[in-house]
């Protein structure tokens, strides 16, 4: 399953992924992993929860982000969630190929029973029609 955090900057979508992840961590059989695009909130997580400063990694577009997390997984095949913070910022993204990008994280999920929520620089009205089922409320 893919879930959408949705908000403009400053909205409290960071925040309210972390309290997500740290709430959840004990829930679950598998291990959770947190993608950002700094060191911001390492010390914010529980210690359980993998923390990925992707800038660290370079990526440069869709395509290597989706490698990126291709690789997060096959290196552990018991991640069972994955939080992604900031998808823009990490897969230098646009809104135009939202929907692409979450069909594609869509099928990691469904093949390797990994749940991912991201966090977007929407308002749900601002997404496309498709994928506001995917918003968490």
């Amino acid at each position: 399953m893919v879930q959408l955090v949705c908000g403009h900057s400053g909205t409290g979508k960071t925040r309210r992924m972390i309290e997500m992840a740290n709430s959840t961590i004990n829930d679950i059989d598998g291990k959770m992993v947190f993608l950002e695009a700094s060191n911001k909130h390492i010390f914010d997580l529980d210690y359980r929860i993998r923390y990925v400063n992707t800038k660290e990694f370079g990526l440069s577009n869709e395509d290597q982000f989706q490698g990126f997390v291709c690789g997060v997984i096959a290196t552990d095949y018991d991640i069972e969630k994955v939080y992604i913070d900031g998808l823009y910022k990490i897969a230098k993204s646009k809104k135009e190929t939202l929907e692409s990008l979450i069909e594609r994280l869509e099928y990691l999920s469904k093949t390797f029973d990994v749940n991912f929520v991201i966090s977007v620089n929407h308002d749900v009205e601002d997404i496309p029609e498709g994928l506001r089922n995917r918003v968490i409320s």
